[in-house]
């Protein structure tokens, strides 16, 4: 599954990677036939504005100006040319401009009249003699202004011109995005630029050399990048992109997950394994003892009076308490995993419930030659709780606690609150608890690993018991812990006006 997942991956991330570079490549070339353009209208309105400005056209055709500055007019300017022959040809300059919203469109063309007209009849003419005097003379004009030194950039550009050329010629050709642009000098100094315009930067720069067509030519150049380029590419990959890396991203998470599931199931069977083997042993004692006192009592080789039946007896009660007291705690676990338990509350003062508790585990702690010590500070105890199942959680803390103590226990129940919470705090002096298996001490089934100690016993479902009793009560427990020092469990539960 691994293996095909990553093949999976790779092909997916081949194509869409390629589909990527595609786009690049003709965003790329969009961007570069948008910059030629906008350099070459930039140069044509130049040679407009020269013609305007320097030959008076003969005649003129304005067809449409509106109130709004919307206009349309047509410039036909008119050359008479010598074919050779002793004729001269007609012909017309026609100039169209058309402004609407703001853009303005300029279109050029020649058209020829090819009636003649001799030579004679057009000297007497005085009207073409003025013609061809203005043709001439404003052919003189251009050849000189193609001869002499190309004036400053500044000087035949401006800001506004080149940041509307460039953003109706991006627009032509299917850019419409935000794009920063700057006009720089033969010695690659800036001569101005758009706002947010940033050199330094690591950008996908385009550049192109400005008038082209000067005859002294000067390497002045307008430069322009986009900012959001690889989102632009990354966006126009449309459907198809995005649903192929959707479904990348879905089996990649859905294998995690099953991975998950798979490890969790995996180690959740070995805890069950090994409290089915736990329980068995736990179970097997009380079975076995009872057994063998019964067997005393029914062997008829022994006297009466040499059996000791209230010794037997007792052993066989303490027995039958010991596994009546495994099994309900197997049967509680079963009925929380079911929603079946129900608790019954009622006003609990919380000191008697501990003193009443402390009193069944003196003796274990004196068999170990240890201390248990009340603390019970708490201004207001009463709870409203379960008060079986809230001893049956003092009891397992306190288990716990002389169990996984090795040398002589002392152990501290303590007890606190505030104007809304008790708190409860059981604390021994222990073989601790790292900070690994702090996380997982309240798993059900979980038992912390003790190494080489192997007389400790039990079923890895008293904590998980004592913090599903105490959410029950609207309350939470919390473990403090360090290896080698000791263990302390604080239960916090809502005081009864709460």
């Amino acid at each position: 599954m691994s293996l095909a997942l990553l093949g999976l991956i790779a092909v997916q991330s081949f194509w869409i990677n390629d589909a990527f570079r595609v786009k690049e490549k003709h965003f790329d070339q969009l961007a570069q036939k948008a910059l030629v353009e906008a350099v070459y209208t930039i140069q044509r309105n130049e040679t407009m504005n020269y013609i305007y400005n320097n030959f008076e056209p003969l005649e003129y055709d304005t067809s449409f100006i509106s109130p709004k500055g919307n206009f349309n007019f047509d410039t036909v300017i008119n050359f008479e040319i010598d074919n050779g022959n002793g004729n001269y040809i007609s012909q017309n300059l026609k100039i169209s401009h058309t402004a609407n919203g703001g853009n303005i469109q300029t279109d050029i063309s020649v058209s020829a009249n090819h009636r003649h007209k001799p030579k004679e009849d057009l000297k007497n003419n005085q009207s073409f003699l003025k013609k061809v005097s203005n043709r001439k003379n404003f052919i003189d004009q251009v050849i000189s202004q193609m001869f002499r030194m190309t004036p400053d950039i500044e000087k035949r550009l401006t800001p506004d011109i080149v940041k509307n050329t460039l953003k109706k010629s991006l627009a032509d050709n299917g850019i419409d995005i935000n794009f920063e642009y700057a006009v720089k000098r033969e010695d690659r100094s800036i001569v101005f630029n758009s706002e947010d315009f940033e050199s330094k930067k690591n950008h996908h720069f385009y550049e192109l050399g400005l008038f082209p067509d000067d005859f002294f030519n000067t390497s002045n150049s307008l430069c322009i990048y986009f900012p959001y380029r690889r989102n632009f590419i990354i966006h126009s990959l449309g459907f198809m992109g995005g649903s192929s890396a959707f479904l990348t991203l879905f089996f990649i998470l859905t294998f995690a997950f099953t991975l998950f599931v798979i490890f969790r199931q995996k180690k959740l069977s070995e805890m069950k394994s090994d409290f089915v083997n736990n329980m068995t042993h736990e179970l097997k004692t009380p079975i076995s003892t009872i057994s063998l006192a019964s067997q005393m009592l029914s062997d008829k080789s022994i006297p009466i009076a040499n059996k000791n039946t209230d010794r037997i007896s007792d052993i066989i009660a303490q027995e039958s308490r010991r596994l009546g007291y495994q099994v309900e705690r197997v049967l509680q676990m079963a009925k929380f995993d079911q929603g079946k338990l129900n608790l019954k509350f009622m006003d609990t003062h919380v000191h008697d419930l501990i003193e009443s508790v402390i009193s069944n585990f003196i003796l274990q702690v004196g068999s170990k030659e240890g201390i248990l010590i009340p603390s019970l500070h708490a201004e207001n105890d009463l709870i409203s709780a379960d008060p079986i199942h809230l001893s049956n959680v003092i009891s397992n803390l306190l288990d716990n606690a002389i169990k996984y103590t090795l040398h002589k226990p002392e152990i501290i129940i303590e007890t606190q609150s505030n104007q809304k919470e008790l708190f409860l705090i059981v604390r021994d002096n222990g073989i601790g608890i790292n900070k690994t298996n702090q996380k997982r001490i309240f798993d059900k089934f979980y038992r912390v690993p003790t190494g080489n100690i192997h007389n400790i016993k039990g079923f890895g479902l008293g904590l998980s018991y004592v913090k599903k009793i105490v959410e029950e009560h609207f309350g939470n427990v919390k473990v403090e812990s360090e290896p080698g020092v000791g263990t302390s469990f604080i239960l916090n539960i809502p005081l009864k006006n709460e």
